[in-house]
């Protein structure tokens, strides 16, 4: 069986070709294949992603799927279901090119689903669904997926996710194996690139564009981020963008945690640079040691954890060896509408 994950980023698109096969009787995966495509590419061409995914004529297929829907078959997608998805209409400028994407897809009819993000799910209790949109999109849900893959007992698994990106923060809170809670990118602290939380007062006064007021922001320079965490005590607000940014780090994992919370995984672009910071700012507040893992290599990787969790979920969704994995998180019984419990 393959199967196949897409993690549309900020900066670049990930693609994972998950294999299960047979050895010695026993069921083995591997990652078969990976890749990286930076997300402009991406968007001049989306027929260069879609032929590749095609050449591996794969049994299963999770699609880049934003803010999300109940689990929903390619095939079975309208225009409505795209709106909710990308929070763009088909006229308006999209900034990593999912609306496009997604509709070459279906044209070229794939065993592929749309996924929900996570306030679909149900093991997210009702009243933390109110008045939010984001508790975290479908690729930081593919994340969890993948960090839980790596346990020998996914089904007693708690720690905190930590998805530190480019562009947005996402935080989840793991119980028992399940998604129980969730800080999205844009209710979270404040991203490399882009703000998060905001006072209305702000918006309501000025022009506000998505990818901004993050530490590039800060500084008034765009920088790599290598650059800005060897040097940012020499530039211009550079100890306050660091303060700023790791304040809220610490500020968003502590407000996820709870005393038999010990482990902490760590994942995005920017999660290498901050592994030291968040357990010692973490240790220091509560006074106890936790332990922290980053699940992705620091560098130039050719896949990204929720390109790995998307092909793990299309295993499971497809009956394959991680089946017991995506059951016990409940995705299949995922539903509503990122639009409930709204009440402003």
């Amino acid at each position: 069986m393959l199967t196949i994950g897409i993690d549309a980023g900020t900066s670049k698109w990930a693609i994972s070709v998950l294999e299960e096969y047979k050895e010695k009787g026993k069921t083995k995966t591997k990652f078969k294949f990976e890749t990286t495509i930076p997300t402009k590419e991406v968007k001049s061409n989306v027929n260069e992603v879609i032929n590749l995914i095609e050449n591996f004529n794969a049994d299963c297929i999770t699609l880049p799927s934003g803010y999300g829907l109940p689990l929903k078959h390619i095939s079975e997608l309208n225009d409505g279901d795209l709106f909710k998805i990308s929070l763009k209409n088909k006229d308006e400028k999209e900034s990593i090119g999912i609306r496009k994407f997604l509709s070459e897809a279906k044209k070229r009819k794939f065993n592929a689903y749309i996924i929900p993000s996570v306030k679909h799910l149900p093991t997210i209790e009702n009243f933390k669904k109110v008045n939010v949109v984001d508790l975290g999109t479908s690729d930081k849900l593919c994340s969890a997926i993948y960090a839980l893959s790596l346990s020998k007992n996914f089904k007693v698994e708690k720690f905190i996710l930590a998805e530190i990106g480019y562009g947005f923060n996402a935080f989840l809170k793991i119980c028992d194996g399940k998604i129980c809670d969730g800080i999205g990118g844009t209710i979270a602290s404040s991203g490399f690139l882009a703000h998060g939380k905001i006072d209305k007062e702000i918006i309501n006064n000025r022009k506000v564009e998505k990818f901004s007021g993050g530490v590039l922001s800060v500084i008034k320079q765009k920088v790599t981020p290598e650059e800005f965490f060897k040097n940012y005590k020499k530039s211009e607000n550079g100890v306050i963008a660091y303060n700023y940014f790791i304040d809220g780090l610490i500020k968003d994992i502590s407000a996820l945690s709870d005393s038999k919370i010990s482990k902490i995984y760590l994942c995005g672009k920017i999660s290498g640079f901050v592994e030291g910071e968040i357990k010692g700012g973490m240790e220091r507040k509560f006074g106890r040691i936790f332990v922290t893992k980053n699940i992705e290599k620091t560098g130039k990787l050719n896949w990204s954890s929720a390109s790995r969790g998307g092909a793990i979920l299309a295993n499971g969704i497809n009956g394959g060896k991680f089946k017991n994995l995506t059951d016990r998180m409940e995705i299949k019984d995922a539903k509503g509408d990122i639009f409930d419990y709204i009440f402003v």
